[in-house]
């Protein structure tokens, strides 16, 4: 909600609803029609209990995506309602999924949404240089949280210390960038350039 409310949104909070199918569904009607913009964490995946898109399909929406080539942060649900203006977006259950998540996709969306000047409101992605080897399996685009600095030499990215873990809430505590290892590539050398997405 903190982040929601830095873009100049107005928080509206929806509590905690239940993994019960009918609760939910009339959580997300009331809230269609009464927002401009949803978003919600969990049941966005395929689990037994994840009933997200059913719902949402039922409800007459238009799912534009299901899911992101994103790690951490591969379940990610965008829709839209032919007779609502509300924009729905369904993040990952995980904490640190989901941050990440909202940080890469939901940010630039809610600028836009309110506004923000053509050219503005996207992610911003600054060249610098890695202090450390940062590594990835190549399957996903892959997002790795740390500091960045502006160093006399230019940016220089300084990889978070212990787990990278979607789990590891304490550990992307003071993240200020997030190092991006493409799709198919499995390294960046220390020393080499990457890509660092800016977290403000």
């Amino acid at each position: 909600a903190v982040a929601v409310a830095q873009t100049g949104a107005e928080v509206i909070r929806l509590g905690i609803v239940p993994d019960e199918r009918e609760i939910l569904k009339k959580t997300i009607a009331e809230a269609i029609a009464t927002t401009d913009f949803l978003l919600s964490t969990g049941g966005v995946s395929v689990g037994d209990y994840d009933y997200v898109e059913d719902i949402l399909t039922e409800l007459g929406a238009e799912i534009h995506i299901h899911s992101v080539a994103v790690k951490p942060g591969k379940p990610l649900t965008v829709a839209k309602f032919a007779d609502a203006q509300c924009v729905y977006f369904g993040l990952p259950g995980n904490p640190v999924s989901a941050l990440v998540s909202f940080w890469r996709f939901v940010q630039p969306a809610l600028k836009k949404l309110a506004g923000v000047e053509q050219g503005a409101w996207g992610p911003e992605f600054v060249t610098a240089r890695s202090l450390q080897d940062l590594h990835s399996n190549g399957k996903r685009e892959t997002y790795l949280w740390g500091q960045l600095n502006l160093g006399s030499n230019g940016h220089e990215f300084q990889l978070a210390f212990g787990s990278h873990s979607s789990g590891n809430l304490i550990n992307l505590a003071g993240t200020t960038g997030l190092a991006i290892i493409p799709l198919n590539e499995t390294s960046i050398t220390a020393g080499e350039s990457v890509q660092v997405l800016k977290i403000s």
